[in-house]
């Protein structure tokens, strides 16, 4: 098996931490009550920001565990 260069090393822990950083957003905004006075946004559209966020986080660690996944089968 062929060992990653580097920049792609790099890359995916990037794409990783940035995911885990959508997740973070998207429940501080729900469960924090201290971003109720961050945007002025009903209760509704703080929500569906923050399962978005939460949603798209997921979807961007589901493509890097993908990409992981693909590369390490022949």
């Amino acid at each position: 098996m062929k060992e990653k260069p580097l920049h792609e090393k790099v890359l995916d822990l990037a794409s990783l931490l940035m995911a885990l950083v959508y997740v973070g957003g998207g429940i501080f905004l729900i469960f924090s009550s201290s971003s109720f006075n961050l945007f002025p946004l009903s209760a509704l559209q703080r929500n569906a920001l923050g399962g978005t966020l939460i949603l798209y986080g997921i979807f961007r660690g589901y493509r890097v565990w993908k990409r992981q996944r693909n590369q390490i089968e022949p």
